[in-house]
């Protein structure tokens, strides 16, 4: 099986995006969305998970997209923890252990991201403070994460 790889320069616009990191106290991935709805007059919907491969493992991570109508922008959320994988082993008392990858390494304090391709209108920025569910949010800017660890954030269409 050929193996094809994408190289990336770091001013590539596929890159030019905005991200927000959100630690909640939602951790799973439909009720932290039907609560970003609820509130923030969103309306994402799921979208085929992103999928990455390490060390023969497929890790899978659950993503949602909206299109909104202000910014006329495609908003993408994803989840910064796969679905447990189970891994059968050979060593140990237990024959399985359930494996968690991280998304984004370099930001493990936050559950999900939000994506965009520029700011969110102010409204947004005025209604986080006061939804309880969202611990810490945070603007995190792309030159903090490794572009390998960058590629992850690139859904499919």
């Amino acid at each position: 099986m050929k193996v094809y790889s994408l190289d990336w320069d770091d001013d590539d616009p596929v890159f030019d995006f905005k991200l927000i990191g959100f630690a909640s106290s939602l951790v799973r991935d439909y009720d932290f969305v039907f609560y970003l709805n609820k509130n923030c007059r969103f309306n994402f919907s799921r979208i085929k998970d992103q999928e990455i491969t390490e060390d023969g493992i497929l890790y899978a991570f659950s993503a949602y997209r909206f299109y909104h109508l202000k910014t006329r922008q495609e908003i993408e959320l994803i989840s910064n923890y796969s679905f447990p994988q189970t891994i059968k082993e050979n060593t140990g008392l237990f024959g399985e252990t359930e494996v968690i990858k991280t998304l984004i390494p370099e930001h493990r304090s936050f559950n999900y991201f939000l994506k965009s391709d520029f700011l969110l209108d102010e409204e947004f920025y005025t209604i986080l403070p006061n939804l309880e569910s969202i611990r810490e949010y945070q603007k995190i800017s792309i030159n903090s994460i490794k572009m390998k660890n960058l590629e992850n954030l690139i859904l499919p269409t």
